[in-house]
């Protein structure tokens, strides 16, 4: 069972919510499952289980097929009505199409929610190569250029807590791992403007990202281009590219 960080509200948690949210990232690690694999994997009753899953079933937020339940595909009617609540989020899409139609390459856009970074679009060009991110996945804010970026926006207070939360763990042999080096990379990305994945996330990828902030100041995200390290290096990837995401 994957292990919760705490929160501040960790004991106004209500059990019975707690365990049917525990049953719904459970299926969407094992990418669906039976009621008797779901008791082992949380340490419930199969008659526990099998109550939530009822439940949940008949509120549409979970399917059974040959005996195995799944997430249902309510929650894609639930993630765009969250996406299309960001305020910006379709002249974003517009500029990040324009993006990877002119580089080739991978753009993405991403928001800060509850210390990790959320995908909100990604455009693929021409030459983009394959990468494991997706709309809606959740990543470390400290291993990616886009993470990198909006924490760059953030209080020191605020970066403190999300490190409490969530660690830094080491992804590659180039990820910044202690919070020294976050803070050194963060004043760098304050005075370039624009922030680095060198290999942090996986060997082979490079990343360039800007944040998005409103004239009033309030930070709206991230934006990036990724791609391989055989087109992202010399001047490429850190004049070229980091002066088209600026400009966009």
């Amino acid at each position: 069972m994957t292990e919760r960080p705490a929160t501040a509200d960790s004991g106004r948690r209500v059990q019975a919510v707690q365990i049917s949210c525990d049953i719904l990232q459970a299926l969407r690690e094992k990418d669906g499952a039976g009621v008797s694999e779901l008791a082992d994997h949380l340490g419930r009753s199969k008659a526990t289980v099998h109550s939530h899953l009822a439940t949940l079933a008949d509120n549409e937020f979970v399917v059974k097929r040959d005996g195995v339940y799944e997430v249902s595909l309510r929650f894609v009617d639930i993630g765009e009505y969250a996406k299309n609540q960001v305020d910006i989020y379709e002249v974003t899409k517009e500029e990040l199409d324009r993006l990877a139609e002119e580089t080739g390459e991978v753009a993405q856009f991403m928001v800060e929610e509850h210390g990790r970074g959320v995908y909100l679009h990604k455009a693929r060009g021409e030459n983009a190569i394959q990468t494991a991110s997706y709309v809606g996945n959740r990543k470390y804010l400290h291993c990616t250029a886009l993470g990198k970026a909006i924490l760059s926006q953030l209080s020191e207070a605020r970066i403190e807590q999300i490190i409490d939360r969530h660690g830094l763990p080491q992804r590659t042999e180039n990820t910044v791992s202690t919070r020294e080096a976050l803070f050194d990379a963060l004043d760098t990305v304050r005075s370039q403007g624009v922030a680095y994945d060198d290999e942090e996330v996986l060997q082979g990828l490079r990343c360039v990202a800007a944040p998005i902030n409103h004239p009033t100041g309030d930070l709206h995200g991230a934006i990036s281009i990724s791609g391989p390290t055989s087109r992202f290096n010399g001047d490429r990837f850190h004049e070229e590219l980091p002066e088209i995401v600026q400009g966009a």
